[in-house]
């Protein structure tokens, strides 16, 4: 994606605690790891046998963490939503070369090293997971998210009662049943949304973006916003990609805080966000 000049940035910003310097030294330096990445590894063939899995393991996932960052950086930055949705199967590539060369890590790695998940559900890696299938869903890629499934499925071995119910929307065998989250507040109050009737979702919906933000003081993401270029905004990207899964009627929250509304609409007019 190409950066934003200043002028743009301001009349296009979706998030109003971003700044343009923020955004500026975060989508360089994602850049330039996307950069120094792809170089690396089209070195020659001679020279690539000789470097250790771990080095190619530790870049690509430092890749594949800055794509999914970039995502959400560009929309609260107010790139164009076509722009993200152009970008978000070069993202995805990003995560499966990682899943290849964290694999062979682990193939030759010694025990205490091995076993580990992509992502940690259980861990901070559960908020990249979950924008990252989110994002398929509401930027009209959710033909791709069998593709990223094995990524989240390796070596997690708890399930996450969230994710297993939008990905059951798009990726067959998913146990949209699961009864926890990994993760709990917020994302383990969705699940009633799921189960109620579809009268009442609405209402739910409503009050889960009103509780939202404290709900999530837990998450890496809270507060972000006093720690500089860790900051990315502030969305509930599960909240929009339930209301199109669900095609719930957003009129009463449309204009909620922290609710993508916007990206709900254009998941409508792709027409690929309805799985339930």
């Amino acid at each position: 994606m190409q950066t934003l000049n200043e002028g743009d940035f301001s009349a296009r910003r979706r998030e109003a605690r971003l700044s343009y310097a923020i955004y500026l030294e975060s989508k360089d330096s994602q850049d330039e790891c996307y950069d120094m990445v792809a170089a690396g590894l089209q070195q020659p063939a001679h020279v690539l046998q000789h470097i250790p899995p771990e080095n190619f393991m530790t870049a690509t996932r430092q890749r594949a963490w800055d794509g999914v960052d970039q995502l959400a950086l560009a929309y609260s930055a107010g790139h164009l939503l076509d722009e993200l949705r152009a970008a978000y199967p070069t993202i995805l590539a990003y995560w499966l070369a990682f899943a290849r060369y964290d694999m062979a890590f682990d193939a030759q790695a010694d025990e205490a090293e091995q076993g580990f998940p992509h992502f940690a559900l259980p861990g901070d890696g559960y908020e990249q997971v979950n924008r990252m299938v989110c994002l398929g869903i509401l930027l009209g890629c959710g033909s791709l998210l069998p593709r990223l499934a094995p990524v989240i499925d390796f070596n997690n071995h708890e399930k996450d009662g969230l994710l297993e119910r939008l990905l059951a929307c798009f990726v067959a065998g998913r146990d949209a049943a699961w009864p926890k989250c990994t993760r709990q507040l917020p994302y383990i109050n969705t699940l009633k949304i799921f189960a109620a009737d579809k009268d009442a979702r609405p209402a739910l919906m409503h009050a889960y973006l009103q509780q939202w933000y404290e709900a999530s003081r837990r998450e890496p993401y809270y507060d972000s916003h006093r720690r500089n270029t860790s900051f990315r905004g502030y969305w509930s990207w599960e909240a929009a990609a339930i209301t199109c899964v669900l095609d719930i009627d957003d009129s009463g929250y449309r204009g909620a805080p922290f609710y993508p509304a916007d990206l709900v609409a254009f998941c409508s007019m792709q027409g690929k966000g309805s799985g339930a």
